[in-house]
């Protein structure tokens, strides 16, 4: 059999492998810091976060809910919301349909 090479070695490093915390969180130089509270001010994200921001709409409080509807509505809004589609040149969810004839309802 093969005498271990380095027993001690493995062995004080599994325990205190063991006794460290097993997340920890990245030490922030005061300029890291500095350039987030700025980029929060400003509102800029970054790098490569929120490319699409400009053309979102702005949020607003919004609730979950479920509509099950007939086959024969759900077909209705899905072919008013191709209809559109190929009208303005970008993809229209049945859902976007649904949610303006309930905004106009009110």
């Amino acid at each position: 059999m093969k005498t271990a090479k380095d027993v001690e070695d493995l062995a004080a490093r599994l325990s205190s492998a063991a006794s460290a915390p097993l997340v920890t969180t990245p030490r922030e130089s005061p300029d890291q810091q500095a350039g987030v509270e700025k980029n929060l001010s400003t509102g800029k994200a970054g790098k490569g976060a929120g490319k699409n921001l400009a053309s979102k709409k702005p949020s607003t409080e919004t609730m979950a809910l479920t509509l099950r509807p007939t086959r024969a509505l759900l077909g209705r809004y899905v072919s008013a919301a191709a209809d559109r589609s190929r009208l303005e040149g970008r993809m229209v969810s049945a859902q976007e349909i649904m949610l303006e004839v309930l905004e106009k309802g009110i």
